[in-house]
């Protein structure tokens, strides 16, 4: 969504279970609405993800509303606080959406995702990335390649990364492992392929989904072979 005018821009907005949502005009973040920590960034690409159907139909209440959706945001900074070097400011960035207390068991080991007591987790509990801007600590702001599009880089913020985690519980080794299987097939199931393929070298990288049109994807990115799952009774014969 791009801003009106100087001071305001549309937002995506959620306004409780079974309540449709609005494209609303709503203030721009400011200099002023800083913490010291934090960033402004100009967001320029905004995936969407099933989460915000879940918000819209019910399955998904949090309590908290009004609220911006959207946790799938990349732009550039256009505005740091106090404590952040003004060197930031144009930097092509992606926001990460969990912002953790930093003192629990779960954030001192890299799980924020499962933090207790998180200060903001945007497009959840605090206004997100489908607008025209975000304010975001700056360490949640984290820089992509200047050689990656903008609209190729926002699903990293929530598809994406949802597969390196899902490889990292399966326990891939590249050493050992010549062969993986993605059982459906979708964002981060394309995902997933990449990434077994071009990161941990998986030799044979197999998908099973139901689409057809998925199952083509997956091959021309980067998939060995692709099993139709419709009938679920002969996925396993065929992986065989």
């Amino acid at each position: 969504a791009h801003h009106q005018n100087k001071t305001t821009m549309e937002a995506v907005r959620y306004h409780g279970p079974n309540e449709a949502l609005t494209f609303e005009t709503v203030p721009i973040p400011t200099e002023a609405d800083l913490s010291p920590d934090e960033v402004i960034v100009r967001v320029e690409a905004s995936a969407l993800c099933h989460t915000e159907l879940h918000f819209a139909d019910g399955t998904l209440n949090l309590g908290v509303k009004p609220l911006t959706l959207g946790h799938e945001a990349v732009g550039v900074i256009t505005a740091v606080g106090s404590d952040i070097p003004p060197s930031r400011i144009g930097q092509r960035v992606i926001n990460y959406y969990y912002v953790g207390c930093a003192n629990c068991r779960w954030c001192n080991r890299g799980d924020e995702q499962l933090c207790p007591n998180l200060k903001a987790e945007h497009g959840f509990i605090s206004d997100g990335g489908l607008a025209g801007y975000i304010r975001t600590p700056s360490r949640n702001a984290v820089v992509i390649p200047d050689a990656l599009e903008f609209v190729d880089a926002a699903p990293i913020g929530c598809g994406v990364t949802t597969a390196v985690h899902s490889a990292k519980l399966g326990r891939v080794d590249s050493a050992q492992d010549e062969c993986a299987l993605v059982y459906g097939c979708n964002g981060v199931g394309f995902g997933l392929v990449q990434l077994l393929k071009n990161v941990y070298g998986i030799k044979n990288v197999g998908v099973v989904a139901r689409s057809e049109a998925k199952l083509k994807m997956a091959i021309e990115l980067g998939a060995d072979f692709a099993i139709d799952g419709t009938d679920s009774s002969s996925v396993a014969a065929a992986v065989r």
